[in-house]
């Protein structure tokens, strides 16, 4: 019977030594404790966590780690679910998740710090909070930033059109270079600081009433020339239209038509380039999750499909985000910039965009957007 005892007891301890062994190696806090609150066992991350060290003739109670620690098991227990808790320690306080279950006669608490996860969160805010300063320091510094640029572009120009007199052939040759990369350096940071105005919470939107059919027409205008050295086709439809006059943020609209032209524009050498105004139609309502039937009448839908390059499939995911396309090169960047531009605006003008693509056979944009005052 003895030697039965003894086997049972080596067994015990062989599996209480194994399972102990597991749970030291577990990521979290592991802390045993009775029904007394005080600590009976921890594992060697608790140890190196909260410093606690298990002396029988000094017994440690959770209280004096955990704030209101019994209370918080009780809370986890009877939720069945973590609970978020203050743990205190010689010079530190901070925050962590408490998950207990019942265990022989006590509890078995599994805990996390969260104080990483709590310093990411204040990392991200300062972030955001850095950047939304950043922008709107950019948009204040607006004119300074183009002015010299723009003088550098009139100055030059001015040199090439004979207003200093005449100029040798290898003069002639620099002064272009300077006219062409100073007017390059002007479209770039216009394209950059109009992003940045777009995020900046010093964004003034300009909601009034126009007529978005006679809008579109003038930007197109802007892009007449370059479309007739490509010989595309071009085209504006709005036979569906009713209403013309729509209540929106103009300045917001006219950037995002703008800059999807322009992208479209220099994407498309042959084909055409269609442009659709008309009221949302059923399947791009249904792409938005929106019923067709209840913004028919106070919804617009610009539709724009070009038979241009297209974009392929991986560049789809960052399409819109110019972050993500710093080492691409320029001419992804500045796209990326304006259709940046063009997916928040849409979004500030409490409308939605979508953008469809296939490589090599070209892409459609749908942009919808609220038509009338609320």
């Amino acid at each position: 019977m003895q030697i039965m005892n003894l086997e049972k007891l080596a067994k015990e301890l062989w599996w209480s030594l194994t399972a102990f062994r597991t749970i030291n190696e577990l990521p979290d806090s592991v802390i045993f404790v009775n029904y007394d609150g005080i600590i009976e066992r921890v594992n060697s991350k608790a140890k190196e966590c909260f410093g606690i060290i298990i002396d029988e003739l000094n017994p440690q109670k959770l209280n004096d780690y955990i704030k209101d620690g019994m209370d918080i098991i009780n809370l986890s227990i009877r939720n069945q679910k973590p609970v978020a808790a203050v743990a205190t320690i010689p010079g530190r306080e901070f925050h962590i998740e408490l998950n207990a279950v019942k265990r022989g006669h006590g509890y078995c608490l599994s805990v996390r710090d969260l104080t990483k996860l709590t310093d990411e969160i204040v990392t991200e805010e300062k972030i955001a909070r850095f950047n939304g300063e950043k922008n709107a320091m950019l948009v204040k510094l607006e004119g300074d930033i183009k002015s010299p640029i723009s003088s550098i572009t009139g100055f030059s120009q001015g040199l090439l059109d004979g207003i200093g007199g005449n100029l040798t052939e290898k003069q002639a040759k620099y002064i272009k270079i300077i006219n062409s990369n100073s007017n390059d350096l002007y479209h770039f940071m216009d394209k950059l600081l109009e992003f940045t105005e777009s995020e900046s919470s010093l964004y003034k939107s300009m909601y009034q009433n126009f007529d978005v059919v006679q809008i579109i027409k003038g930007i197109a205008s802007e892009f007449e020339k370059e479309i007739q050295n490509k010989k595309i086709s071009f085209e504006i439809e709005a036979d569906g239209l009713e209403k013309r006059t729509v209540y929106s943020d103009l300045k917001a609209v006219e950037k995002i038509v703008r800059n999807i032209l322009e992208t479209s524009v220099s994407m498309t050498e042959t084909g055409f380039i269609l442009v659709n105004i008309s009221r949302p139609d059923e399947v791009t309502a249904s792409t938005f999750g929106l019923s067709a039937e209840n913004i028919s009448k106070s919804h617009v839908q610009i539709t724009l499909k070009d038979t241009g390059v297209g974009f392929a499939e991986d560049e789809m995911k960052f399409l819109c985000d110019p972050y993500a396309q710093l080492e691409k090169g320029k001419k992804n960047f500045v796209r990326s910039l304006n259709l940046g531009s063009a997916s928040i605006l849409t979004k500030r003008a409490n409308g939605f965009i979508n953008i469809q693509s296939e490589a090599n056979k070209g892409t459609r944009y749908d942009i919808i957007f609220p038509a009338e005052k609320d």
